[in-house]
């Protein structure tokens, strides 16, 4: 696969040694940050083959892989590519422990030196993913070297430490510009242009040393263009660029121009995908003389079969197509996206139909009651949405509702809230499939997430079931969110009414064969049938096992359901082992969609007081008592801590009157009394430092302190720190 491969160097590029020195320099990270055309990826290559010691493992990012789930995904796939075997799980929600750690491991363990490439990274843009990589570069094994290629700054904290200690390198668009020599080197190898000094110079002088300003100039020089016309076009002018590109393909026709510019529709292409979307015999001729002369498209493989135009060409070149032609444009990426539909590769058809303006088939795609089995992620759905004009999103509600789901159950109160509000304005336009109207909409959508209020979230789904048959598809779903609902009230006996509907009914999807019985378990233990739990806990891991189903923030409840019976068993070591993990895996998620972090909390206390560490209870209750301050209606939680109390005689600590703590503020807090540096807390919760600052402030207000002293002490006082 061409992503896992660096692109081939081909003829055409110069040997830059003096580049290659300084990256010979030992260091346990690399940031090459430099604009577009620079040659970033050019010198990583160059120095690969270089430093024939180290085994590499290259991925090239695009936008998709700006979500931890799909980056670190593609990362471990290059990585066993490469020949490194990594036991990962990312088909699962918990980036760090299913695919990161393996992929930590992995390095360590093997006798090789590795060097592993991230080219493109600043299609990295989110904090949370970006934080997955700071924490990745805080933790790299003595026997792998990461480089990263970008054309702006990121955010990298630990880098920034690893820079300060000798063990990081940074390299810039100064160190990259080539100098006089480096110049006449390559317009005389590549274009064999034997210019005079003063010619070079005034090249330099224009170009200001930038790589693919040298290479255009050298390609427009061989096409018979003057000097003194070419250097006219000063390259940091985008107008100028622009005919410098032009310029630079001027041995062109008019047709085969044409041609070159309908290509950078694509990312990436062979012969077969020009041949069938321009239809034209010649694109795949004219695509190879243009390698042949300019270097401007370039393999992507060693045989030859997969190339790309140069970055900074092809954006040009598809702007340009935008300008001239955006009918023809839309029609090219329409094209490619019922080429890769039939290849089954969802995620470059919905790139294409994305530069086809094609929001409606977006919408058949995500609105569709399968979208689950289709769409990967249902976070790399949601980023497709965000590339899609608001106006857009603004007249379909199929997209508000794919988009009100799949924030739901993500834990994304806030954006559920204004899909919904969207929906509502554009329901009169469009039916949504399954749906009568959007009534039933916000009813299901209300129904499979309750946050701070489970009877209201009871209702909507009980309204929904009320008007479908149930041979509908979407009503399983429902069940399962009113059987979710009911336990969550204490109404234990009726939520395994719903259950067993669900047992009797047709086969149950992958996410219900595990839902079901990890509820049905949780039921019994609170009704005291221990024996039944065991039996719905088996059912649980059975699933597991079937559908490779590892530590994932939307599985929490089987999570649940296992501690509690371990603890409940005789084992409340391991009880607590499983309760721990659990909410280090709920760190990952979005918000709290069905209470489950209390209810681990709960687990947690339950654990401790089995263990006769009384202290360490209490401070867990107090926490799940924190995250129950300023609910609506949290349904059995508070009388469930209340009972737990009760039975141990744990008197709950007053605190008088004050904002409580949100779960990511108490995340926080429970890092304050520790060493850690506000950037090191930030790299382990997988949050931005602003981000973390922006919690201590709010922990400081709710408080009522000044420092962070004094915030564990008032922590402490109130119960929600233990005092080691």
């Amino acid at each position: 696969m061409t992503k896992f491969r660096p692109p081939t160097t081909g003829p055409r590029s110069i040997l830059r040694l003096d580049v290659l020195a300084l990256l010979d320099r030992p260091a346990r990270a690399v940031v090459v940050r430099a604009p577009a055309g620079y040659g970033k990826t050019t010198v990583i290559t160059q120095w690969l083959h270089h430093r024939d010691t180290a085994r590499p493992v290259w991925v090239s990012l695009d936008d998709d892989d700006n979500d931890p789930g799909v980056l670190w995904g593609a990362i471990a796939e290059a990585a066993e590519a490469a020949g490194l075997h990594v036991q990962a799980d990312a088909s699962s929600g918990e980036v760090r422990a299913n695919v990161i750690v393996p992929l930590l491991d992995a390095f360590a363990g093997s006798p090789d030196r590795w060097t592993l490439v991230l080219d493109d990274a600043h299609l990295i843009t989110r904090e949370q993913t970006l934080a997955s990589l700071d924490w990745f570069l805080g933790r790299i094994p003595e026997n792998l070297t990461v480089v990263v290629s970008t054309r702006v700054p990121l955010e990298l904290p630990t880098f920034a430490r690893l820079r300060a200690r000798g063990d990081g390198i940074e390299l810039s668009s100064a160190t990259l510009r080539l100098d006089s020599a480096q110049i006449a080197d390559l317009l005389g190898g590549a274009h064999d242009l034997h210019l005079t000094a003063d010619d070079v110079q005034r090249i330099d002088d224009a170009t200001d040393g930038w790589p693919a300003a040298v290479s255009l100039i050298g390609s427009a020089m061989s096409h018979g263009q003057s000097l003194s016309r070419v250097v006219s076009q000063r390259p940091d002018d985008a107008a100028a660029l622009g005919a410098l590109v032009r310029e630079g393909l001027a041995g062109s026709t008019r047709d085969d121009y044409d041609l070159l510019r309908r290509m950078s529709v694509f990312e990436r292409f062979d012969a077969t995908i020009l041949t069938e979307i321009l239809q034209s015999d010649r694109a795949w001729t004219v695509a190879m003389g243009v390698a042949d002369a300019t270097g401007l498209i370039a393999a992507l493989d060693d045989d030859g079969c997969w190339w790309r135009l140069h970055h900074l060409v092809r954006e040009r070149l598809h702007a340009e197509l935008g300008r001239v032609d955006p009918a023809g444009r839309r029609e090219l990426h329409r094209r490619a996206a019922g080429h890769f539909e039939r290849a089954n590769d969802v995620t470059a058809t919905i790139h294409h139909l994305l530069g086809a303006e094609d929001y409606d088939t977006i919408a058949d795609i995500l609105s569709n009651v399968r979208a689950n089995s289709v769409v990967p992620r249902q976070s790399l759905g949601l980023s497709w949405l965000e590339r899609i004009p608001l106006s857009a999103l603004e007249r379909d509600p199929r997209l508000a509702f794919w988009e009100a789901w799949a924030s739901a159950t993500g834990g994304d109160r806030d954006r559920r809230d204004r899909a919904l509000a969207r929906g509502r304005l554009a329901s009169p336009t469009k039916p949504i499939d399954a749906f009568r109207n959007w009534d039933d909409v916000e009813d299901f959508i209300h129904g499979s997430a309750c946050y701070d209020d489970v009877g209201s979230a009871r209702r909507a789904g009980e309204r929904f079931l009320s008007r479908y048959d149930p041979a509908v598809p979407l009503v399983p779903l429902a069940e399962l969110r009113l059987a979710t609902m009911l336990y969550l009230e204490g109404r234990c006996a009726e939520a395994l009414e719903v259950l067993d509907r669900l047992d009797q009914g047709p086969p149950l999807t992958r996410p219900l064969r595990l839902f079901v019985p990890a509820y049905r378990a949780l039921c019994q233990l609170e009704l005291g049938d221990r024996a039944a739990a065991a039996v719905a806990v088996e059912r649980c891991a059975q699933a597991r096992t079937a559908f490779r189903i590892g530590p994932d923030p939307v599985y929490l409840p089987a999570e649940h359901a296992l501690a509690r019976l371990q603890i409940e068993q005789g084992d409340p070591t391991l009880g607590l082992t499983t309760a721990t993990s659990a909410l280090e895996c709920a760190r990952s998620g979005g918000g709290d969609t069905v209470l489950v972090v209390p209810h681990l909390l709960i687990e947690v206390a339950r654990a401790h007081l089995a263990l006769d560490r009384r202290d360490d209870a209490r401070v867990a209750l107090r926490r799940a008592e924190e995250l129950c301050v300023g609910a609506a209606d949290a349904g059995a939680l508070p009388a469930r801590i209340a009972a737990l109390r009760a039975r141990f005689r744990l008197p709950r600590t007053d605190v008088g009157h004050r904002e409580a703590l949100s779960r990511r503020e108490l995340e926080v807090l429970a890092l304050l009394p520790t060493p850690l540096s506000a950037s090191e807390i930030a790299s382990e919760l997988f949050v931005s430092v602003n981000t973390v600052r922006s919690h201590v402030k709010s922990i400081h207000r709710k408080l009522e302190v000044t420092s962070r002293a004094d915030a564990v002490v008032a922590a402490r006082r109130a119960g929600l720190v233990g005092a080691r």
